[in-house]
């Protein structure tokens, strides 16, 4: 389906976040008057007229008589597996999202999209700094925090950089031409229900068809496993067509590219999504990056907040913000990170049903033993499955449990010692009502004693 399409439709936008806002603005500038759904009415209908300047009214789900509607356009935040979008499929109502009806309108456009369960922000935002310094027009949107319905009605770029999230390509209609995959894992089970639901919405973006391009990180194994059968992929990371070795010189083919130890960002992730960016960007273009372009971004590129981000130092030690490592995954790749280093990781947040078996397998072999700090809720039973991996060692750190993320910074800067590292990576969700990551990340910095990111403290 077209925005075209759409806008003969009798319409319905279901949930008021910044996508079905942008969604909201959009159809009325094409007058057209949908039906707006939230969950919370109240506050749905008071953004509503901050956006477009006069009162709407907003239904519960519950209100909606589904025979009024030809097509709901659901926000990401919105599991396509509400029992009410199955009432509404049952009555003949088509689901879509802003993305899946923006990659059909621009489906003859440059796209390189970047999915996976961790490190599509750091790649997509890679790979758009190096078309960009090849001197192309570059639209860097989606789940990075621009919605791709503000690129309707504007000039052409030359191409686009679209993060996309598995909430976002459960109902996508259409392959872009390059897809980079970044990494497979379990997250988001309470909205896909179960872990195969998450692979095979995360993977519709690549199934969709027609087949385009794929890059895939060979570090994931689910990833390898899962596109197998792709006619038109490619692997980058430990082995493939980019590479990256151990002195970190990355390679196309063979033949040496740059070297990638020059890079900010910690840990060999974040060299393998450096390869998916050089993949993805070579995809779209015919051609690696200039060699300027490499060593620019290289050298230039300083990471995203909340992405496993050196914050500043202060009395010796080192403090990391990776407030966006919402599930067991991404922790393990951000605890890996500071080799050979003294550490405290503060970890805790929403129970989202996913396994922390691999987050405990690698807190437990790490060496120097890493110190953990656990934030409520749930945090006793997540403190006291880390201390069954202990048994018996008296010099190990402690395990401290505390309610607030200013009890846990001081909690780990007693237990860490001098050159040492307190990283913030809670591998779960921020809980209901504290206001997102970004909340939590700033609430971090401010008790690590750092009035903004990035700016050294007091010695």
């Amino acid at each position: 389906m077209t925005l075209d399409e759409l806008c003969t439709l009798r319409v319905a936008v279901w949930g008021l976040g910044d996508e079905g806002l942008a969604m909201a603005r959009l159809l009325h500038d094409r007058r057209v008057e949908p039906c707006f759904v939230d969950d919370r009415p109240e506050a749905g209908a008071a953004r509503l007229e901050e956006r477009l300047g006069d009162p709407r009214r907003v239904l519960r789900p519950d209100q909606v008589t589904w025979s009024d509607v030809d097509v709901v356009v659901r926000a990401p935040g919105v599991s396509r597996y509400r029992a009410e979008l199955d009432a509404a499929r049952a009555a003949g109502v088509t689901v879509t999202t802003a993305m899946a009806l923006w990659l059909e309108d621009f489906a003859a456009a440059r796209v390189v999209a970047v999915t996976g369960t961790k490190g599509k922000s750091t790649t997509a935002a890679l790979t758009a700094a190096l078309l960009a310094r090849e001197g192309l027009d570059v639209a860097l949107i989606g789940n990075i925090g621009v919605p791709v319905v503000e690129r309707y009605g504007r000039a052409p770029a030359d191409a686009y950089v679209v993060e996309v999230s598995s909430f976002q390509a459960a109902d996508v209609a259409t392959t872009p031409g390059v897809v980079v995959v970044t990494s497979l894992a379990p997250d988001h089970l309470d909205w896909h229900r179960s872990e195969e639901a998450y692979y095979r919405d995360k993977l519709r973006l690549v199934d969709a068809g027609p087949p385009g391009e794929l890059a895939v990180n060979a570090g994931s194994h689910e990833a390898l496993r899962r596109t197998a059968g792709h006619p038109r992929r490619s692997l980058f990371g430990p082995s493939g067509r980019v590479a990256v070795d151990r002195s970190g010189v990355v390679s196309l083919d063979g033949a040496a590219l740059v070297d990638a130890s020059r890079l900010r960002l910690p840990g060999v992730h974040n060299l393998w999504n450096l390869c998916g960016a050089i993949t993805g960007a070579t995809l779209l273009a015919g051609h690696p990056p200039s060699a300027s372009a490499l060593d620019e971004v290289v050298e230039g590129f300083e990471g995203l907040p909340s992405r496993c981000r050196t914050v500043g130092e202060r009395g010796g030690l080192t403090f990391v913000d990776d407030a966006l490592a919402s599930n067991p995954f991404a922790s393990e790749a951000s605890i890996g990170a500071f080799p050979d280093r003294e550490l405290t990781v503060i970890l805790g947040g929403a129970d989202r049903g996913v396994d922390p078996r691999g987050l405990l397998e690698v807190l437990a072999r790490r060496r120097p033993t890493p110190g953990v700090v656990v934030l409520r809720p749930g945090a006793e039973r997540l403190a006291t499955a880390v201390m069954a991996t202990r048994p018996g060692r008296r010099t190990d750190p402690p395990v401290a449990v505390v309610a607030d993320l200013a009890e846990a910074v001081e909690a780990a800067v007693a237990m860490t010692p001098r050159g040492g590292v307190v990283l913030f990576s809670p591998g779960a969700p921020t809980p209901d009502g504290e206001g997102g990551f970004g909340a939590r990340s700033r609430q971090f910095v401010a008790a690590a004693g750092f009035g903004d990111e990035g700016r050294d403290g007091p010695a």
